[in-house]
């Protein structure tokens, strides 16, 4: 390649749902923009990883998050592969809303809008080094089957997840929590098809004491009659599972098995396995965490087969390609966002995203639920602003950081984690990185006006509109009565009182 080919206005390092809106944002924007992902797909942790459905865009029936990420969920829906955002008739341990989609679209939805935008992509493809000249990131230096090859950019966005790039350029950054590093656990994620969901949803329905948690899932708009319609979600199976626990036939890190219904018709996702005491920074323990987490799996998958009667004919389908890492490094930035910030519904005047979700912190011990002591599920007073100053290191030019990896304590980190939160914070890095780079600028010395209004041309939502909230609300509230009204929901499931 020519030294001209190597050289981009904008490299964005990792294709995850932070990574891909980042570079599209970067593109439309008109930067010379590179994406470099590690895998031959893009979508990160909801596709290697085997996730679950999308996290809400919602603060209750409020949407926070828009712009190019719902841009991206509408995309889905059309092209056939998702239900759109959903609403959730008990919010509890899952958010307010839920958006189911298909695996193999999202990863072909993602690469269409970035390549759409103009961006260039570069897969099967590592960061091996970080080019830093007179304190600021001038580029990074790459390994794939072509061998080694340095990639020059007046902007780079750190969207691996774990911030690498950044802890390879010098920049100041936290592991876990403070003052102590425990990290949140680690899971392999997996889909069991040939499942009974019928029985499954009888037997939900008729032991309530044997689950922790369960709901019900109420479309918000039309998609594909190809998808499965009715969904819900639960933590149960508890007294199998103690029995199990008890007689040494099971091996699983966690007291109940968590499962959520699929666009696929007869397959179940389990978000049940745990593995504590994983630094997914460190190969040798996430080599650790491949080899428990697939114990779990397996271990768990027989004992649903073998003694569950809905899933008697049932079969592992899918597992994820890596163990779903929810926490490692924090990049300290120009401001570190804190626990009462995301709980009282904070404000600030350099807003880039919003946020919604709960703190929602997993019991970092084995063997432990959502009625064990450990783990955290903080409710909110009010969504809260993410401030730009979050998305720029503290010391180090010529970086912005985007995902999960943002400057944010542990307790802030569990709470806009989640996917809707990494998107929106994705958008906002990648907007900031072409227009840094465009105006050729340090990120940290871009006016942040220019940022908002570039977010907000392409439909992020930056700040309350007391009208919008108010139709929301009358709409989810109407969808849920008509739900009602045909029998697909019922008032069991309801984290409301009924009407009088």
């Amino acid at each position: 390649m020519a030294s001209s080919e190597l050289e981009f206005d904008v490299i964005v390092v990792g294709g995850g749902p932070s990574g891909f809106i980042a570079a599209t944002a970067s593109a439309r924007l008109g930067a010379r923009t590179l994406l470099v992902e590690r895998y031959g797909f893009l979508g990160g942790m909801p596709t290697s990883a085997c996730i679950g459905p999308i996290s809400p865009f919602h603060f209750g029936d409020e949407q926070v998050i828009a712009g190019i990420p719902q841009q991206f969920i509408d995309r889905m829906v059309d092209e056939g592969g998702s239900t759109g955002h959903a609403k959730a008739t008990d919010p509890r341990g899952h958010g307010s809303y839920v958006c189911f989609y298909d695996r193999q679209l999202y990863k072909w939805v993602a690469l269409q809008m970035v390549r759409e935008a103009g961006a260039e992509v570069l897969l099967h493809t590592f960061v091996d080094d970080v080019i830093v000249e007179d304190g600021a990131v001038r580029g990074i230096v790459v390994t794939n089957k072509s061998g080694r090859t340095s990639l020059r950019a007046k902007v780079v966005v750190d969207a691996s997840g774990d911030g690498d790039v950044a802890k390879a350029a010098g920049a100041r950054h936290v592991l876990g929590r403070e003052p102590d590093g425990v990290l949140q656990p680690v899971t392999l994620m997996f889909e069991m098809a040939g499942v009974d969901t019928a029985a499954l949803k009888s037997y939900m329905d008729s032991h309530p004491e044997d689950f922790w948690r369960t709901s019900e899932i109420v479309p918000m708009r039309s998609f594909s009659p190809r998808l499965e319609s009715r969904h819900f979600c639960g933590q149960g199976f508890v007294s199998a599972v103690r029995q199990a626990h008890e007689a040494g036939e099971l091996s699983l890190g966690r007291d109940s098995v968590l499962f959520w219904t699929t666009v696929h018709q007869g397959v179940v996702h389990f978000n049940s396995t745990r593995v504590a005491g994983i630094d997914g920074t460190k190969a040798s323990d996430l080599t650790r965490a491949e080899v428990e987490g697939r114990r779990q799996v397996m271990s768990l998958s027989n004992f649903l087969v073998t003694k569950i009667e809905c899933f008697k004919d049932a079969w592992l389908s899918d597992t994820g390609i890596q163990v779903g890492v929810r926490e490692t490094r924090h990049v300290v930035g120009e401001y570190v966002l804190t626990e009462s910030d995301v709980v009282e519904g904070r404000k600030f005047d350099d807003v880039i995203a919003r946020g919604y979700f709960p703190v929602d912190i997993h019991n970092p011990q084995p063997k432990a639920g959502a009625k064990q002591d450990g783990g955290v599920w903080r409710d909110l007073e009010d969504a809260y602003d993410i401030p730009y100053r979050c998305l720029v290191p503290e010391s180090v030019d010529g970086l912005l950081v985007a995902g999960r990896a943002i400057s944010a304590s542990h307790e802030a980190h569990a709470s806009f984690r989640t996917q809707g939160g990494v998107m929106a914070i994705g958008h906002a890095a990648g907007a900031a990185a072409a227009l840094a780079a465009t105006h050729r600028v340090q990120p940290r010395a871009l006016e942040v006006g220019l940022l908002q209004q570039a977010l907000l041309r392409e439909g992020a939502l930056l700040h309350r509109d007391h009208e919008q909230v108010a139709a929301q609300k009358q709409r989810a509230a109407a969808a849920v009565q008509a739900a009602l009204d045909a029998g697909k929901i019922s008032r069991r499931y309801l984290a409301i009182p009924p009407r009088d």
